[in-house]
């Protein structure tokens, strides 16, 4: 099972909120919409994400999803790429950067500037932390459920 289904399923054993997956090739024409308003792609590992689950919210952090889904009959909605792309095209610190969620007092981005994942203070977009890639920033974020399994238990054999 791949690293980013184990981190997923994980989350969803833990209360995490999901969405049905979305079919890659419309997250890619998403894509090209965005490169078109002069904003920075959907990166390929979040691309692997929406495949999996159209954005997900657990413990405080809301992922995006592609565009903004109503819930309850439109008393609230969980927050959309589409929808938040404005908030980095009319902010000069943000240009380069596609804000793909938030958490307590943070955003969640990838900068293309130099190819990673980063959680930005929300108030000064300062960098807290940069991952590599997305399951790392995701391995980063189940931390407190990992540390609660007994030892010695093998999440690949949990799964």
């Amino acid at each position: 099972m791949s690293e980013l289904k184990q981190c997923l399923k994980c989350l969803y054993e833990n209360y995490a909120v999901v969405f049905p997956a979305i079919e890659p090739k419309l997250v890619q024409q998403t894509s090209v919409k965005l490169v078109k308003a002069g904003v920075p792609p959907i990166p390929l590992d979040y691309v692997s994400f929406l495949a999996m689950t159209n954005g997900l919210s657990w413990n405080g952090v809301d992922l995006f999803s592609l565009e903004n889904i109503e819930r309850n009959k439109g008393a609230f909605h969980h927050p959309g790429i589409l929808q938040n792309y404005q908030f980095c095209q009319n902010n000069a610190v943000m240009r380069k950067k596609l804000l793909l969620g938030y958490g307590w007092e943070t955003l969640i981005v990838y900068d293309f500037s130099v190819k990673e994942y980063q959680l930005l203070d929300r108030y000064t977009y300062q960098v807290i932390l940069h991952f590599a890639t997305f399951v790392d920033f995701l391995n980063y974020m189940i931390q407190p459920i990992q540390k609660k399994l007994p030892t010695g238990m093998n999440m690949e054999k949990s799964i």
